[in-house]
């Protein structure tokens, strides 16, 4: 890419970044950046072209950096919206919920007495996610409520995902019925391309998390599809490795592993430099794909690995140790899972709810029905599933 003379390396950095070129925009603005630095403005620059291109930890130091400069300049309405995009990423790429409180608390301590601005909207729609990963469903309900009141006002993006948010609330309490209508409702409504790709990707990610959690794989994978004609020349971050994640969920209950597992592969380099304890997400799924194939040794490989990284990777554990025949073992840490279970934050996963526990205790049924090594039912899951 030539360099026009006259172009400053932030204006350079725009035009790349509007071609999607992530990379180079990226190297120019922190160029820009080293040789002078950016003005509080140019700063969301900075955090969009470090998230397209992987650098997650600069995205979060961008809005940090914003948010200081912005509260010098005695703009406490931009020092929140840049706050709430750092407890934004915080917890939909980190889920490390200690400094989203922290950062949410500094937000409405900005905001209080100034009225509805899109920061409003958006501290709205990460309090909900805070308070639903923390188990707290009647109060996430109250802030998605809230999102959708002022976001349906003063920010689109901030609308759809308050709705979603209200969509899965349903689910978890039992309301599957309007949940599904709500969550087909926002699927259309971000199929029309009015939100900004972010917003959109996260949109189409929780729709499918939804549909997943609840065993609905034929609109799940109807909505990954879409999902992944959106991806091709939109996705930013770690919606590509999302998206895939979901794919090689629907590929192995079709049976396709080997394709399953590459994709769950890609998915695994692809969100190692956005995710922290969710990077065992994808890991468990390979875990489960590699399981389906009778591959026990990379299964166990690849399910550790998970919960090294700080994430539950139950029941996927207890069906290793039954496939390498220490059923005592299978049956006490399954049970242990159903009795005691582990809370680890997710947007993938629903928290420690019925429809968690479901899961869990279907397949210690189903499996202590089974014996190790029969891999028609492991190509199968139980029919309890799709009730």
């Amino acid at each position: 890419m030539g360099n026009p003379v006259g172009l400053g390396l932030v204006e350079r950095a725009r035009d790349a970044a509007a071609l999607k070129d992530w990379q180079h925009a990226y190297d120019l603005v922190m160029e820009a950046d080293n040789e002078r630095r950016l003005a509080a403005t140019d700063l969301a620059l900075l955090g969009e072209v470090a998230y397209a291109a992987g650098h997650l930890d600069v995205v979060i130091e961008a809005w940090e950096r914003a948010h200081a400069a912005h509260l010098q300049a005695g703009d406490q309405v931009a020092a929140a919206g840049a706050a709430v995009r750092v407890a934004m990423h915080l917890i939909f790429d980190t889920a490390l919920m200690a400094p989203v409180r922290g950062w949410l608390a500094r937000v409405e301590q900005l905001l209080e007495g100034l009225g509805e601005t899109p920061a409003n909207a958006w501290l709205a729609v990460v309090r909900t996610y805070e308070r639903m990963l923390t188990g707290d469903l009647a109060a996430a309900g109250q802030w998605a409520k809230r999102a959708i009141e002022v976001g349906s006002r003063c920010d689109p993006a901030a609308f759809a995902l308050g709705r979603v948010a209200q969509a899965r609330l349903l689910i978890l309490h039992g309301d599957v019925q309007q949940g599904l209508a709500l969550l087909e409702q926002a699927g259309v409504a971000t199929v029309s391309g009015e939100l900004d790709p972010l917003s959109t990707g996260i949109v189409y990610c929780e729709l499918v998390c939804a549909l997943q959690g609840l065993a609905q794989y034929d609109v799940a994978e109807e909505w990954t599809e879409a999902m992944e004609r959106w991806c091709e020349t939109n996705a930013i971050g770690s919606l590509h490795g999302r998206c895939r994640v979901h794919r090689a969920e629907i590929l192995r209950l079709r049976g396709s592993c080997n394709e399953a597992e590459a994709q769950a592969l890609v998915a695994c380099e692809e969100l190692r430099p956005y995710l922290r304890r969710e990077l065992g997400w994808p890991l468990n799924e390979l875990g489960r794909i590699r399981l389906h194939k009778g591959d026990i040794t990379g299964a166990e490989e690849a399910v550790v690995a998970a919960h090294r990284a700080g994430w539950d990777s139950q029941p996927t554990l207890a069906l290793v140790r039954l496939a390498q025949g220490d059923v005592a073992t299978a049956a006490a840490s399954i049970r242990d899972a159903v009795e005691r279970p582990v809370w680890v934050p997710s947007r993938e996963r629903p928290p420690n709810t019925d429809l968690q526990r479901a899961r869990r205790c279907s397949r210690h049924r189903w499996r202590s029905r089974s014996r190790p090594g029969t891999s028609a039912r492991l190509n199968r899951p139980p029919t309890s599933w799709s009730s």
